[in-house]
């Protein structure tokens, strides 16, 4: 006998809801399709302190509710039951059932290993304004605490500071307090020293020894709280920590020789993403109230243009060519990549092409001994035979190399260097702080005049690696700012940061958003060969999202490889969503074209690249409180004008369903329709309403599945049809092609306009496309009629109107100088 449940309100979570709200659960229960049982289904529940108790569902018709099924199975169907409670104070639940009254209970629990759900209230009088008191206890009685003015109603923000002694290169530590009525915590942590990664628990707050730089919580009067520890203000370093019965700590370190202050943020508010953006602007608006801000660009920067640095497909030769770097390889690489028709835009030449010494110590500016022709050489033979190459990078650690720099080098003879400790005793030498911005500004104008025209600055959490606070206090400004200021001035800003998710970095030189917008590498490396850290991989990403999503960056989720067994769509599918850059590291002679083609669509200007098509905000997880490895699956939403796009991804060791619901789709319109478009399949749903809870989407994935959903508004035509237009339907992010779209009359006909920046097979949803023939519509692109074979409807969808738009553009050897968009127009 099968049978597999699935429950919303979901479990293992807790779901926060108005006071006054009678609690609607559903419970889809997937059996044999020739399954006679008369299933009973009950909800066992309790209150804090109270005796549980079950309450019965009753069996569902389709008239009541719509359920779509997205991972439909052959000799399998759903049975639907829906349960009514009225409770007024919190409670947790879970779920069991039973073929038949004389059968014994199965416990969703023990089928699935997801814990207990939990119903929180909002009080009526939870949006009145709190004091500090009132989210800790216990506080330090040096604490200072402040009320800050919050820019958006509904969320109160206080400035904590304490002060820390002078340099002893030790940390302090403040109790921030206790928090109360925690039900559910995030902490977003240093799990190595360059990296940071997501931390989750409930009822204590408890990270171990690891060191936060955010952490946020749950309360059970469904308040969620938010914490930042302030760093790079006065010389002084600050983290969150936690004690042994649940406390909050500010655990700080100060470089000065002098007393200093150390400063955190704490803010509350009734919705986690609108207290954390606030918490993030008070933050910049303490750096400026310190007199930290940005220097402007120098007058000879070039103007940067988002299109071609984001926007283009990368290729990084990392983990495709590793350590044998040289430059036959790197051309026999891209010489591959252009013959399978994979035309990239950003090619990242990354470590192990400097000059070192024989402890791996970096020497001089030009490239090694297998570079015969040298960087000029190399940038001059790829822009030369490969076309659709905008941009070349190179890699460099940002203190020269891993191990600093050669003393006996080309560099140590042209500029002051000096030898500090680091790493607990070691000794290092690096170009010392008097001249590391002439260093930077000549090494710079060298790569630029060698064809160099973006930069990956690895390995800087090493500024925070020497041993001695006067170290730390002088060379890591020194470094950011020369690295910064050259950056923009011979980059225009085209500069990745790497392994630099260090607090001092994040606040000195990536919060305010005066310069152009730089990448950042969000997470530890990409490791083909270790298969536990594929879903880990997209599960810290998407959580780091929460805090990087607030600087002036774009979130990097490294490269990976297309050709990757299992995992290779997971990683796709998460760097799509995350809108960030992406990047592949192939092997030469090992791609998968199918998967490369779902990621990147065609550029409309010659020559002809491959185009990403990036979402317009970074993309973050619905719940920050869902732990690894949980049984949940991890939703991840971002939208692009009017569509909105889910990632779903199965991130733990066992197969997992849930029901998706439309208003779980971000910035959709209360008062429009919306169809659901799921990419595996290319099924259309709907149309729906983002405020009903009666259209529920089910879907179940494998251990390392995923799914991607769009969401389109649909126009009501004059003629009484319904009208979507869905984007390029070969792309997971096919969406975000859509750069503007206008549905109307024109004449008798009804007109559908789409103004495209990639070019593609053009979806249009038409609600009575089956009654329809293709031969009485008309298309053109660039007002050109296109050939009558690329308009079809499809074979997979009855509704969905498909429009060739690539192959049209060769049929009719149509090209655009200037533009980057094209219109095309179907009359219906």
């Amino acid at each position: 006998m099968y049978v597999n449940a699935v429950l919303t309100p979901p479990l293992g979570t807790s779901t926060v809801v108005d006071s006054c709200d009678l609690i609607r659960f559903l419970a889809a229960l997937e059996v044999s399709e020739d399954s006679v049982h008369d299933w009973q289904v009950e909800l066992w529940y309790g209150h804090k302190g109270a005796e549980w108790k079950s309450a019965a569902f009753t069996p569902t018709s389709t008239s009541e509710l719509t359920l779509y099924d997205a991972s439909k199975q052959l000799g399998r169907t759903k049975r639907i039951y829906t349960l009514n409670l009225q409770c007024t104070s919190n409670f947790k639940y879970t779920l069991r059932f039973r073929p038949s009254a004389a059968a014994h209970w199965i416990w969703i629990n023990d089928q699935n290993n997801t814990g207990d759900g939990q119903i929180i209230f909002r009080q009526p009088n939870v949006e009145a304004s709190v004091s500090f008191d009132h989210l800790f206890s216990d506080s330090d009685s040096d604490l200072k605490v402040r009320p800050m003015d919050s820019e958006v109603h509904g969320v109160d923000i206080f400035e904590l500071s304490a002060t820390v002694p002078a340099s002893k290169d030790g940390w302090v530590r403040t109790t921030v307090g206790s928090p109360l009525s925690l039900e559910h915590f995030y902490a977003l942590v240093k799990i190595r020293r360059p990296w940071m990664g997501p931390r989750q628990g409930a009822e204590q707050f408890e990270i171990d020894t690891a060191d936060a730089l955010m952490m946020g919580y749950l309360r059970s009067d469904g308040r969620h709280v938010v914490v930042l520890a302030i760093s790079g203000l006065v010389d002084t370093t600050t983290y969150i920590k936690s004690g042994g019965d649940g406390q909050v700590f500010l655990n700080s370190r100060n470089d000065s020789d002098e007393p200093q202050t150390c400063q955190a943020l704490v803010a509350t508010g009734l919705d986690w993403k609108m207290t954390s953006e606030t918490t993030f602007k008070a933050a910049r608006n303490l750096l400026q109230r310190f007199g930290v801000t940005e220097d402007d660009a120098p007058e000879d920067m070039e103007p940067l243009w988002r299109e071609t640095w984001y926007d283009g497909l990368g290729y990084c030769t990392w983990n495709s060519l590793g350590r044998e770097l040289t430059h036959d390889r790197v051309i026999e690489a891209l010489q591959d990549l252009h013959d399978k028709g994979v035309f990239i835009s950003t090619v990242i030449i990354d470590d192990n092409w400097q000059t070192l010494d024989e402890q791996r110590r970096w020497e001089r500016f030009e490239a090694n001994e297998f570079f015969p022709k040298g960087l000029k050489g190399l940038t001059s033979e790829i822009r030369g035979r490969f076309s659709s190459v905008q941009h070349i990078a190179v890699w460099h650690a940002i203190i020269g190399y891993w191990e600093g720099v050669s003393p006996d080098g080309w560099i140590a003879q042209n500029y002051k260097c000096t030898t500090v400790k680091w790493h607990g005793g070691n000794d290092v030498t690096v170009v010392d702080e008097i001249d590391v911005e002439r260093m930077y500004n000549d090494f710079y104008r060298f790569l630029r005049q060698s064809g160099i025209d973006c930069i990956k600055c690895d390995v800087q959490s090493s500024l925070s690696d020497f041993d001695h606070g006067v170290d730390r206090k002088r060379l890591g400004p020194a470094y950011q700012d020369a690295f910064k200021i050259n950056g923009l001035k011979y980059f225009a800003g085209k500069v990745i940061y790497c392994m630099s998710m260090m607090p001092d970095i994040f606040f000195h030189s990536l919060l305010l958003r005066t310069g152009p917008t730089v990448l950042l590498r969000n997470s530890d490396d990409f490791y083909p060969d270790i298969p536990d850290s594929h879903p880990w991989h997209l599960f810290c990403n998407a959580m780091n999202n929460i805090f990087t999503s607030n600087f002036n960056v774009l979130p990097d989720w490294d490269m990976f490889q297309t050709s990757l067994p299992e995992y290779a769509g997971l990683h796709a599918a998460g760097r799509c969503i995350s809108g960030g850059p992406i990047y592949i590291t192939d092997s030469p002679y090992s791609h998968s074209l199918p998967l490369i083609n779902r990621m990147s669509a065609t550029s409309i200007r010659p020559p002809n690249r491959a185009t990403i098509l990036r979402p317009a905000l970074v993309s973050l997880p619905l719940d920050p409180y869902i732990r690894y490895n949980s049984n949940r699956l991890l939703k991840i939403s971002t939208v692009f004008n009017t569509a909105a796009m889910l990632a779903v991804f199965n991130v733990s060791q066992d197969e997992n369903s849930e029901l998706i619901s439309l208003p779980e789709f971000t910035h959709l319109e209360e008062d429009r329709l919306y169809v659901l478009r799921q990419h595996s399949t290319g099924k259309i749903f709907g149309p729906a309403s983002p405020v009903s809870d009666r259209t529920l989407l089910s879907l179940t994935l494998p251990v390392a599945g995923w799914e991607f959903l769009s969401a389109l508004p649909v126009t009501r035509s004059e003629a009484g049809f319904d009208v979507a237009v869905l984007g390029l339907t070969g792309q997971l992010t096919g969406a975000a092609a859509v750069a503007y779209s206008w549905i109307g009359k024109d004449g008798a006909m009804t007109l559908v306009q789409a103004t495209l920046k990639a070019l593609g097979v053009l979806g249009i949803y038409v609600s009575d496309l089956k009654e329809r023939r293709v031969i009485d519509m008309f298309v053109t692109i660039l007002g050109k009629p296109v050939p009558v074979e690329t308009v079809r409807k499809s074979k997979s969808e009855e509704t969905l109107l498909e429009v060739d738009v690539l192959a049209a553009w060769k049929k009719l050897n149509l090209h655009t100088r200037w533009a980057n968009e094209v219109v095309v127009k179907v009359f219906l």
